[in-house]
């Protein structure tokens, strides 16, 4: 996937490339000796707005760890799976709509204690601690 970050804060992934199976997944991402090197991470105070474009498939593992001023998510109907931590700290989140998502992994949204409206799919799968410390009632 391509990224671009607006002077506005719209933080937006595009695909460019697909597996086998013709999906495109945002990277996954792990703390090497306790850090966690993200390629828009120097921008983190910045990003109010992450917008995901259609054709992207997954949101991967720690993608959007620690934002501190994340308030908006767009998800395409492409995306299915959110993996472990995805969200995980973005305390100014308060509303996302899952509603196409198949798959929320464990503690995607851990510690988003503002987040208290969310819409969910019929079915869903939601992983350990997913969105513990936050105000959601699961389904």
């Amino acid at each position: 996937t391509t990224w671009v970050l607006t002077s506005d804060g719209t933080l937006t992934f595009s695909p460019t490339e697909q597996t086998e199976g013709g999906q495109t997944n945002l990277k996954n991402y792990w703390k090497v000796n306790g850090v966690l090197t993200l390629p828009w991470g120097e921008h983190a105070d910045m990003i109010t707005k992450v917008v995901i474009e259609e054709g992207i498939h997954d949101v991967g593992q720690m993608a959007f760890y620690e934002l501190p001023n994340l308030a908006e998510v767009v998800l395409p109907e492409s995306a299915v799976e959110i993996r472990n931590y995805a969200f995980k700290n973005c305390k100014s989140l308060t509303t996302i709509n899952l509603e196409v998502v198949d798959d929320i992994c464990e503690g995607a949204f851990y510690g988003c204690s503002a987040l208290e409206n969310v819409t969910f799919a019929e079915g869903v799968t939601i992983g350990d601690f997913a969105f513990s410390n936050t105000n959601v009632e699961l389904p």
